[in-house]
Protein backbone atom coordinates (compact mmCIF):
# COMPACT_ATOMS: atom_id res chain seq x y z
CA UNK A 1 0.00 0.00 0.00
CA UNK A 2 1.65 3.25 -0.93
CA UNK A 3 1.18 6.42 1.45
CA UNK A 4 1.12 10.19 0.41
CA UNK A 5 3.78 12.40 2.05
CA UNK A 6 1.98 14.63 5.01
CA UNK A 7 1.13 18.03 3.87
CA UNK A 8 4.05 21.05 4.20
CA UNK A 9 1.18 23.38 5.89
CA UNK A 10 -2.06 22.43 7.70
CA UNK A 11 -4.30 25.07 8.01
CA UNK A 12 -6.13 25.87 11.10
CA UNK A 13 -9.63 27.54 11.15
CA UNK A 14 -8.72 28.95 14.46
CA UNK A 15 -5.61 30.62 16.95
CA UNK A 16 -3.13 28.34 18.14
CA UNK A 17 -5.06 27.74 21.70
CA UNK A 18 -8.62 27.11 19.73
CA UNK A 19 -10.90 29.74 19.74
CA UNK A 20 -12.44 31.74 22.68
CA UNK A 21 -14.79 34.69 23.57
CA UNK A 22 -13.68 38.05 24.09
CA UNK A 23 -15.73 38.17 27.03
CA UNK A 24 -13.68 37.42 29.63
CA UNK A 25 -14.61 40.51 31.89
CA UNK A 26 -15.08 39.36 36.04
CA UNK A 27 -15.53 42.11 38.59
CA UNK A 28 -12.85 42.66 40.26
CA UNK A 29 -12.79 43.62 44.30
CA UNK A 30 -9.87 46.75 45.90
CA UNK A 31 -9.00 46.29 49.29
CA UNK A 32 -8.61 48.85 51.26
CA UNK A 33 -4.76 48.84 50.90
CA UNK A 34 -5.15 48.91 47.22
CA UNK A 35 -7.24 52.01 48.00
CA UNK A 36 -4.03 53.27 50.12
CA UNK A 37 -1.45 52.31 47.83
CA UNK A 38 -3.58 54.13 44.32
CA UNK A 39 -4.38 57.17 46.97
CA UNK A 40 -0.47 57.91 47.22
CA UNK A 41 0.36 56.89 43.97
CA UNK A 42 -1.69 59.74 42.50
CA UNK A 43 -0.91 62.61 45.38
CA UNK A 44 2.83 61.65 44.10
CA UNK A 45 2.12 61.73 40.59
CA UNK A 46 -0.18 65.02 40.92
CA UNK A 47 2.80 66.69 42.70
CA UNK A 48 5.38 65.56 39.95
CA UNK A 49 2.62 67.27 37.67
CA UNK A 50 2.71 70.82 39.63
CA UNK A 51 6.72 70.55 39.77
CA UNK A 52 7.06 69.69 36.00
CA UNK A 53 4.39 72.65 35.05
CA UNK A 54 5.34 75.40 37.29
CA UNK A 55 8.68 74.19 35.48
CA UNK A 56 7.40 74.95 32.11
CA UNK A 57 5.41 77.89 33.20
CA UNK A 58 8.71 79.91 34.01
CA UNK A 59 10.05 79.10 30.72
CA UNK A 60 7.40 79.72 28.56
CA UNK A 61 6.21 83.07 30.12
CA UNK A 62 8.75 85.95 30.65
CA UNK A 63 7.52 87.94 34.29
CA UNK A 64 6.64 85.00 35.77
CA UNK A 65 8.06 82.34 38.35
CA UNK A 66 6.64 79.33 40.02
CA UNK A 67 7.90 77.84 43.16
CA UNK A 68 7.20 74.14 44.07
CA UNK A 69 8.26 73.05 48.09
CA UNK A 70 7.71 69.36 48.71
CA UNK A 71 7.29 69.62 52.39
CA UNK A 72 7.19 65.83 53.12
CA UNK A 73 5.67 62.72 51.94
CA UNK A 74 2.20 63.78 52.38
CA UNK A 75 2.32 67.79 51.55
CA UNK A 76 3.38 70.22 48.73
CA UNK A 77 2.89 73.69 48.25
CA UNK A 78 3.15 76.10 44.93
CA UNK A 79 3.17 79.95 44.20
CA UNK A 80 3.17 81.59 41.45
CA UNK A 81 4.37 85.22 41.02
CA UNK A 82 4.04 87.78 38.50
CA UNK A 83 6.49 90.36 38.16
CA UNK A 84 7.74 89.17 41.87
CA UNK A 85 4.28 89.64 43.42
CA UNK A 86 2.40 86.59 44.44
CA UNK A 87 -1.01 85.54 42.04
CA UNK A 88 -1.51 82.19 43.12
CA UNK A 89 -0.92 79.88 45.75
CA UNK A 90 -1.75 76.02 47.20
CA UNK A 91 -0.99 73.86 49.27
CA UNK A 92 -1.97 69.91 48.60
CA UNK A 93 -1.51 67.18 50.91
CA UNK A 94 -3.08 63.56 51.62
CA UNK A 95 -5.14 63.50 55.02
CA UNK A 96 -4.70 66.03 57.84
CA UNK A 97 -8.24 66.84 58.64
CA UNK A 98 -11.38 64.75 59.69
CA UNK A 99 -13.31 65.74 56.83
CA UNK A 100 -10.06 64.44 54.06
CA UNK A 101 -9.79 60.97 53.84
CA UNK A 102 -8.22 61.71 50.30
CA UNK A 103 -5.76 64.28 48.21
CA UNK A 104 -6.86 67.94 49.56
CA UNK A 105 -6.47 71.10 47.66
CA UNK A 106 -5.80 74.74 49.74
CA UNK A 107 -5.22 77.72 48.17
CA UNK A 108 -3.32 79.18 50.55
CA UNK A 109 0.24 78.06 50.67
CA UNK A 110 0.81 77.86 54.55
CA UNK A 111 1.15 74.28 54.57
CA UNK A 112 -1.60 73.92 56.83
CA UNK A 113 -4.44 70.95 56.87
CA UNK A 114 -7.15 72.23 58.89
CA UNK A 115 -9.11 73.40 55.84
CA UNK A 116 -9.28 72.70 52.23
CA UNK A 117 -10.80 74.21 48.90
CA UNK A 118 -11.60 70.88 47.04
CA UNK A 119 -10.74 66.71 48.13
CA UNK A 120 -10.58 63.86 46.08
CA UNK A 121 -11.11 60.62 47.24
CA UNK A 122 -10.47 57.31 45.89
CA UNK A 123 -13.64 55.12 44.74
CA UNK A 124 -13.71 52.27 42.76
CA UNK A 125 -16.31 50.30 40.86
CA UNK A 126 -16.40 46.42 39.83
CA UNK A 127 -13.22 47.03 37.04
CA UNK A 128 -11.17 49.90 38.27
CA UNK A 129 -10.66 52.24 40.94
CA UNK A 130 -10.77 55.70 40.28
CA UNK A 131 -10.73 59.41 42.11
CA UNK A 132 -14.14 61.29 43.11
CA UNK A 133 -14.06 65.08 43.14
CA UNK A 134 -16.40 66.76 46.49
CA UNK A 135 -17.25 69.58 43.41
CA UNK A 136 -16.54 71.98 46.16
CA UNK A 137 -14.47 74.31 43.96
CA UNK A 138 -16.28 75.92 40.62
CA UNK A 139 -15.79 73.16 38.57
CA UNK A 140 -18.99 71.04 39.70
CA UNK A 141 -18.83 69.34 35.42
CA UNK A 142 -16.26 67.23 37.29
CA UNK A 143 -18.35 66.22 40.31
CA UNK A 144 -19.49 62.92 38.77
CA UNK A 145 -16.87 62.14 36.59
CA UNK A 146 -14.55 59.46 37.17
CA UNK A 147 -11.31 61.21 37.07
CA UNK A 148 -7.55 59.37 36.14
CA UNK A 149 -4.49 60.68 37.83
CA UNK A 150 -4.20 62.64 35.29
CA UNK A 151 -7.69 64.03 35.52
CA UNK A 152 -7.39 64.77 39.42
CA UNK A 153 -3.81 66.90 38.60
CA UNK A 154 -5.00 68.73 36.10
CA UNK A 155 -8.64 69.95 37.88
CA UNK A 156 -5.65 71.50 40.93
CA UNK A 157 -3.64 72.91 38.33
CA UNK A 158 -6.97 74.46 37.09
CA UNK A 159 -7.58 75.79 40.35
CA UNK A 160 -4.08 76.95 40.64
CA UNK A 161 -3.39 78.75 37.52
CA UNK A 162 -7.03 80.39 36.91
CA UNK A 163 -5.74 83.50 39.31
CA UNK A 164 -2.78 83.98 36.47
CA UNK A 165 -5.31 83.50 33.07
CA UNK A 166 -7.42 86.34 34.80
CA UNK A 167 -4.71 88.41 34.45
Amino acid sequence: MRRNPPPAFRWHPWPIGGPRSSNLRVAKQFSDRDRDAYRVETFDYIAHYFENSIAELDQRNPGIQGQFRRIDANRFTATAYRHGQSVARCSVFMGGTSFSSGIAYSNSDDGGSNSFNENLTVQSDDQSMYLKSMGMASYMRQRDEKLTQEGAAELFWEMFIAPLQRG
